[in-house]
């Protein structure tokens, strides 16, 4: 496997899922991809937070060190535009493709209004 595992979204189950490929002793290459700028941070309590205080900075899921000790590629500011699971690739918004040998899907959900 030379594309190894590459994760879209970096929330808790991406995170976690590139973590448990590590404990579980994957050593091939892992790649977390996020559409945000900074490091995965916990979004359920941020909201509840921000009600108390308004200054407050969102709590990293994990520190920088374990993207870097743990050997997966955290790759901010993506956002993926098309999968082709034929050919293994994803389309990057703006330009340029992401090769992988597995995909693991970690988007979670956002709200909408219902009409």
């Amino acid at each position: 496997m030379k594309n190894g595992v590459v994760i879209v979204g970096a929330g808790h189950a991406g995170v976690q899922a590139a973590a448990s490929l590590r404990e579980d002793g994957y050593d091939g290459p892992v790649i977390l991809v996020g559409d945000e700028n900074e490091l995965p941070y916990h979004k359920p309590p941020l909201s509840k937070t921000f009600i108390k205080d308004a200054g407050a900075k969102p709590q990293p899921l994990r520190g920088e060190t374990f993207y870097t000790g743990s050997a997966i590629d955290y790759r901010p500011g993506i956002r993926i535009e098309r999968i082709d699971a034929g050919r293994h690739n994803l389309d990057i918004a703006g330009g340029g493709a992401l090769a992988f040998d597995h995909l693991i899907l970690a988007t979670g959900s956002r709200p909408r209004a219902l009409p």
